[in-house]
């Protein structure tokens, strides 16, 4: 063991020249399959399709492509050799180390794994590092983790509380962060729809000001993070078109009296009762009506997360509801307003249909799946527990209401150039190539069951 460990030091010493690091991503709203002459496409499965954004990165000597990236977990979970219901590339543990016993764990869909952790450098975005994971020997069957074809795997990025390792650090992002390779304890999304004429990033390690539509005298919404399990939020309320909507019974019971930000769900999930008012809105504005959309059809849009094609969508989209989300803010004293409007709930998927990915559970949490994620450029400050909303996609536009908005209210306010101490590297020139791990890296998406 005590040779481990020097061999640790040694890496970690030689790659600490890295300080961030940024990986290119695409929209999770990304089918290729469909009947080019069809009318509608329905995603089949169940009520939470989950879209992950997925990235490249190396494990050892064996390079994944299609890696879910996972603000709803923790661990970095990869198939090994013998694992089950899988076709693709595999990670060889032959002659490697195992810490601890083998373990079980599982995902809010059902999927589950079993598996042991090891240690290998982690490549990401060209930023090394040794950190532990976990490697799948079984998988359940109907319900895979991972199938080799669409999916190779989960990176999680939640609070270590979360992760299974039985070594520290626990997860890969703590990993790069101890040994410096990331020398702030943060990384943002600047996620994009399929439509959008901005490019989005997923940066490990620092934000990058000039990716949100602020200027950078305006602040970011600092949300407070209250529970450093999942990314939890406080959501005081909810607003649809103007009015508020009446909080269900037990208001956010789940997530530890919370309601939580989450990568790999592809959809904005509301309680039943905040949804239906939401949709009821929305066919009453006779948006969609106008467009030549029977009513099957805007039942089948708006609740079988049916992609319809383009020709209905030569709309009002300034005359759709807007929905509005007020959540606590991180210094607790005030509030800062998310407000999507139709050209933000609406989605394109860069081939002729659009979606309405917004769905309704009996939970009375919220979940923010990638539906905002495409809406906003999101600061995950792990550190001082809190997430910043800015406006983050298609900023050039003519048209500020196609641009997703955020308000703050109360005092405090901090411009968001001096922020706590988030590590602005990826704008500084001497953090370049040679000191500063920036290259973009293919990034795949997908639809799967959670």
């Amino acid at each position: 063991m005590h040779t481990h460990c020097f061999f640790l030091f040694i890496f970690a010493c030689f790659y600490a020249s890295s300080k961030a690091s940024r990986v290119e991503i695409e929209s999770p709203l990304n089918v290729s399959k469909r009947d080019p002459g069809s009318v509608f496409y329905t995603l089949t499965g169940g009520p939470q399709l989950s879209g992950c954004w997925m990235m490249s990165m190396k494990v050892g000597a064996t390079q994944f492509d299609k890696i879910m990236v996972d603000t709803g977990s923790s661990d970095l979970v990869i198939p090994g050799q013998s694992v089950n219901a899988y076709s693709g590339t595999r990670y060889d543990t032959t002659g490697k180390y195992q810490y601890g016993s083998s373990v079980s764990s599982g995902y809010a869909g059902g999927a589950s794994w079993k598996g042991g952790f090891f240690a290998d450098t982690i490549d990401i975005g060209g930023s090394r590092s040794i950190a532990t994971f976990a490697v799948m020997y079984y998988q359940t069957p109907d319900n895979v983790v991972a199938d080799g074809s669409w999916t190779q795997g989960i990176l999680g990025l939640a609070y270590d509380a979360l992760a299974r390792a039985p070594v520290a650090p626990k997860t890969v992002f703590s990993s790069f962060v101890s040994n410096n390779i990331f020398t702030q304890d943060v990384f943002a999304f600047r996620g994009c729809p399929a439509t959008s004429k901005s490019k989005s990033y997923l940066d490990f390690g620092a934000t990058d000001d000039s990716l949100t539509c602020t200027s950078t005298n305006q602040p970011l919404g600092w949300v407070q993070v209250t529970s450093k399990t999942y990314y939890v939020v406080n959501v005081l309320k909810v607003g649809v078109d103007g009015g508020e909507v009446a909080s269900p019974a037990d208001w956010q019971s789940d997530y530890d009296r919370g309601s939580i930000v989450d990568s790999c769900t592809t959809l904005l999930i509301l309680p039943k009762g905040v949804f239906d008012a939401f949709v009821a809105a929305i066919k009453k504005s006779g948006v969609l009506a106008k467009a030549g959309m029977s009513a099957a059809f805007q039942n089948a849009f708006l609740y079988q997360y049916t992609g319809m094609s383009s020709r209905y969508f030569n709309i009002d989209f300034a005359s759709l509801p807007k929905i509005s989300f007020v959540l606590q803010k991180a210094d607790g004293t005030g509030t800062v307003t998310l407000t999507m409007s139709g050209f933000n709930y609406i989605q394109g998927d860069g081939q002729g249909y659009f979606y309405f990915p917004v769905s309704r559970s009996a939970s009375t949490s919220i979940i923010f799946g990638a539906t905002p994620f495409q809406a906003y450029y999101i600061v995950f400050d792990r550190a001082g527990r809190r997430r910043g909303f800015g406006p983050g996609c298609d900023c050039a536009s003519n048209d500020a209401s196609t641009v997703a908005q955020v308000s703050v209210s109360g005092s405090g306010g901090v411009p968001k150039n001096q922020a706590s101490a988030i590590d602005d590297s990826l704008k500084k020139s001497d953090s370049l190539p040679g000191r500063l791990s920036h290259i973009s890296i293919a990034i795949y998406v997908t639809l799967c069951l959670v």
